[in-house]
């Protein structure tokens, strides 16, 4: 047994243990409980000798880690409102996203090789396709390697995908609406949006953890983003959608801004899959009723005026489905909030220190943020 006083008060416990799994590699078995705690942490590896203080190390600092708690209290809060039962002082498998990672990663890899050889101007397949198994085995290798040295679960694999590839459509939809060229230009755009919304939501990893409802929330927002920003340019327009002028750029950024919007929500609520979806189905629902209240606009004499009545009444249609839907399903008791593992700080401002002179001691004034990011 071990113990570890903490800032707060209280001291952790932590038992670990160390079993022959045969040849030459040990069974790694380490239970912690936080101070005043009532569950027990538990992680359980299976690692070569030369490994052993390393992997242990790892699954030590991930059982102490403020996340994981986080995570811990909002899986207990499921399971509570579910009527189902614990999984047991094993705890679940250890990065159990590492398929879906692999997956999108090598995909996003190819397609950032494949816009890298069309941004050249070169369409040589023999530069394609070594290209294309480079790009794949990078984006594949890198996947693995972080599944490796951190606990990716399956709602975080997914909520990483949903930064890149709705940052990858952003990026292609902004260069198309504003027709850069030469063509080949607008996929180094997408490759470009991929990389940042990727950055994005590793950002917030390291912030809070996610689960299936977040990742389906990310997704969700660069989704209903994209139909709401085109809708949005249609209605600057006053013109109905022609595939002759498609509104590529009110598309591509309302893609970025709900998958911006959507990812920072998610750092902030918990949501399940299943209302995510209801919502969605609230937003479609309400769009399809607003634009047949407005269709009588659009039957004959279509002018300006009466496009940008029937539009509006599909957005308002839209807005109204999808709050009547959050209230809908709205649960009674408040879910668990992801406020604690995301402090914002408080702004200050006025005198921030002081300075020695030779006439004495100066103030120094400005403004400032304190907290941790």
């Amino acid at each position: 047994m071990a113990g570890n006083e903490t800032p707060e008060g209280g001291t952790w416990v932590i038992s670990p243990r160390l079993e022959p799994a045969g040849g030459s590699e040990f069974t790694v078995r380490i239970v912690a409980v936080a101070p005043h705690g009532r569950e027990l942490r538990v992680r359980v590896e299976t690692t070569p000798a030369d490994s052993v203080g390393v992997r242990g190390l790892v699954m030590l600092r991930d059982l102490l880690s403020p996340t994981t708690a986080a995570q811990a209290a909002i899986e207990r809060e499921r399971e509570r409102r579910s009527g189902g039962t614990t999984r047991g002082i094993m705890g679940p498998l250890r990065s159990q996203g590492r398929a879906v990672l692999a997956v999108n990663s090598g995909l996003f890899g190819g397609f950032a090789a494949f816009s890298l050889q069309r941004a050249s101007g070169s369409e040589d397949p023999r530069v394609l396709y070594p290209l294309l198994a480079l790009g794949t085995a990078v984006g594949v290798g890198a996947a693995l390697l972080v599944a490796d040295e951190w606990d990716v679960t399956t709602g975080d694999a997914w909520f990483v995908s949903a930064g890149g590839w709705w940052g990858s459509a952003a990026g292609f939809l902004i260069s198309a609406g504003y027709n850069l060229r030469p063509l080949n230009a607008r996929y180094a755009w997408g490759a470009g949006g991929g990389l940042i919304g990727t950055g994005l939501a590793a950002f917030a990893l390291s912030r809070t953890a996610m689960d299936e409802g977040d990742a389906m929330l990310a997704h969700s927002g660069g989704l209903v983003g994209l139909v709401l920003g085109g809708a949005s340019q249609l209605l600057y327009r006053g013109q109905p959608f022609t595939w002759r002028a498609p509104p590529y750029a009110g598309a591509g950024y309302g893609t970025a801004i709900g998958l911006v919007a959507a990812g920072v929500l998610a750092t902030q609520v918990t949501v399940s899959p299943s209302r995510v979806l209801l919502i969605d189905l609230g937003v479609g629902g309400g769009a399809l009723i607003g634009a047949a209240l407005g269709s009588p606009l659009i039957f004959q004499n279509v002018t300006e005026a009466r496009t940008r009545g029937w539009l509006t009444a599909s957005i308002g249609g839209s807005v109204v489905g999808g709050l009547a839907a959050w209230w809908l399903t709205r649960e009674g008791a408040p879910s668990p909030s992801k406020k604690a593992a995301w402090k914002y700080g408080t702004p200050n401002a006025g005198i921030l220190g002081a300075s020695e002179t030779p006439r004495g001691s100066t103030p120094i004034y400005g403004v400032g943020w304190s907290g941790s990011f």
